[in-house]
């Protein structure tokens, strides 16, 4: 199971397969690899004998679900400062065995996609904690919805079908998610979650018989086409990612040496003094904002979205970005 404890592994991606082929061969049914392997074959992905025989044991989210569970280790790329981050295509996460919440969710994706059952992914979000990905599926039988996911976390992996609104199975998420900071289960961090969308209609299919990172998809598949709504909000509003609607309204932006910042004076009128009372009062010692910092963060949230601490850690994280090559227009529309 890949749950905290577990120790990295590195198998040799031909003794992983030989393995999963003894494990699964028997269990294979004919029928659904001679459709899988046309399938793979009209969408010209290059798939080898031997994992195209492997996907097809995996033709139900169920199984793709018992699959991660069992035979995937949780891939930690932020493990120590020098670990080198990760973004592995499905192939190679069938390969090495490894997958962090991503590659998890990109392979079980393709591998639904290629099995006929019409995926979209779901975007998790949070403040102050790492976001996570859920890949829905529909069962034809009761029009219920589930999903697969990859965690290091107990109850954060997928959920069966049995949900009649996707807000529902968002929610299923939110006791069980809390901060990676504090490592208290009172600091719950989910605040939302995306519309479902389409990788296929975007990106095509090209990506899912890559053997290279998955950087593009990565960066950019959270533009501003994308929606998001509120936990618990039975409205119908909803808001763009946070650092999507930061750089639309250009409190981030890219000064003259090219690096991400926050610009304060792009913020609006009412939230630039809490932004200022926020930092005077927040104690980075106590790992997430408590008392009259909390307040205040609540405050520029319902202006803004976002919090003082994610949108200062957006502008950071956001060099990741431009470093790789990719253009802040890539990500709005206009």
């Amino acid at each position: 199971m890949s749950k905290p404890g577990q120790p990295p592994i590195h198998i040799d991606p031909a003794e992983q397969m030989a393995r999963l082929l003894d494990e699964y061969r028997a269990s294979i049914e004919p029928r659904a690899l001679a459709a899988l392997t046309h399938r793979a074959s009209d969408l010209c992905l290059p798939f080898t004998p031997d994992e195209l025989t492997m996907l097809a044991a995996l033709d139900t989210p169920v199984r793709v679900q018992h699959f991660l569970n069992t035979h995937i280790y949780y891939n930690n790329d932020h493990a120590t400062p020098d670990t080198e981050e990760t973004v592995m295509s499905p192939r190679q996460v069938l390969r090495t065995g490894r997958a962090h919440c991503f590659e998890g969710a990109m392979f079980a994706y393709a591998v639904n996609y290629l099995h006929g059952h019409d995926p979209r992914l779901i975007l998790l979000e949070s403040s102050q904690d790492s976001e996570h990905n859920l890949v829905q599926y529909v069962d034809p039988h009761t029009g219920l919805f589930g999903c697969n996911a990859h965690s290091a976390y107990p109850h954060l992996d997928g959920r069966s079908a049995e949900y009649a609104a996707i807000r529902a199975m968002a929610e299923s998420y939110y006791p069980w998610y809390y901060s990676d900071r504090s490592n208290n289960p009172e600091d719950r961090t989910l605040v939302g979650y995306s519309e479902p969308f389409d990788l296929v209609a975007k990106y095509g299919v090209e990506w899912m018989g890559r053997n290279d990172a998955l950087w593009d998809i990565y960066y950019t598949y959270l533009d501003d086409t994308i929606t998001l709504h509120y936990l618990f909000d039975d409205s119908s509003s909803a808001h763009l990612y946070p650092l999507v609607r930061a750089l639309k309204e250009k409190w981030i932006e890219i000064d003259a040496t090219g690096q991400p910042r926050v610009n304060t004076a792009n913020l609006p009128p009412q939230a630039l003094p809490l932004w200022q009372a926020f930092w005077n009062t927040y104690r980075e010692e106590d790992r997430r904002p408590r008392g009259k910092a909390r307040e205040i963060e609540q405050a520029f949230m319902h202006i803004t979205s976002t919090t003082p601490i994610d949108l200062s850690e957006n502008a950071s994280d956001f060099v990741y970005f431009l470093e790789k090559g990719y253009r802040v227009e890539q990500l709005l529309s206009v």
